[in-house]
């Protein structure tokens, strides 16, 4: 019996981009605030976890970063969140609690490109982004062409993974996060400070997106 689910063009079909995210240059001194990158995984993704308290608050802050990019990237319109990529100097994946990131690769996609568009430039108006000398275009979403509005989002998903990154600035954001102490051998809540790993314009230049136009839903 047929379910009555078909697909068709007037659905909101997502669109698609692969994000790059080049964490090397940051800190992985773990007592530093800027230290900690990028981290996708918790400690306890792990089956070998933190040797230290500090190593476990550095991967927090990389945790607190990823946090802060996803919550960026939903702020004006859902989102999916695929096939997310950790590598460890290597590159290698990432197998122990104490390895630090030397890069972080995901796909974000939207089905709402309008909504993102729209809600950033209503956030920073004229203003230059994060890079310190780009704009967003002054035309109305309408009024670009399907290469124009490509472009425009990477710069918004530009935008807001730099945001996320430098959660904190220079003066630091603390919260109560979870983190792993071998002294006690257990998990507890501990106070985090992140500051940013690198100056906004620092942080934009270490991203790659690129729209990946391969990614089509089939009709019938």
């Amino acid at each position: 019996m047929a379910s009555g689910f078909t697909n068709s063009q007037d659905q909101l079909t997502p669109t698609y981009y692969r994000v790059a995210i080049d964490t090397s240059g940051y800190s992985t001194t773990a007592t530093d605030n800027d230290s900690g990158g990028v981290e996708a995984w918790d400690y306890n993704h792990f089956s070998t976890l933190n040797t230290s308290l500090n190593n476990s608050k550095r991967r927090a802050r990389g945790n607190i970063r990823w946090n802060a990019i996803l919550q960026e990237l939903q702020r004006f319109s859902n989102c999916e969140i695929l096939d997310v990529t950790v590598l460890k100097t290597g590159p290698a994946a990432e197998t122990a609690a104490d390895h630090t990131a030397v890069s972080v690769t995901f796909t974000v996609g939207f089905a709402q490109e309008e909504y993102v568009f729209n809600g950033l430039k209503s956030l920073v108006g004229a203003a230059t982004l994060s890079d310190g000398a780009t704009s967003l275009s002054t035309s109305a979403w309408e009024a670009l062409s399907a290469s124009n509005k490509a472009a425009q989002i990477v710069l918004c998903v530009k935008e807001a993974v730099t945001r996320g990154i430098t959660i904190g600035g220079g003066d630091g954001y603390t919260r109560r996060y979870r983190t792993y102490d071998p002294a006690i051998l257990e998990q507890r809540d501990s106070d985090v400070t992140v500051t940013r790993p690198d100056t906004a314009s620092n942080v934009w230049a270490d991203l790659t997106v690129g729209i990946i136009d391969t990614m089509t839903q089939e009709t019938f």
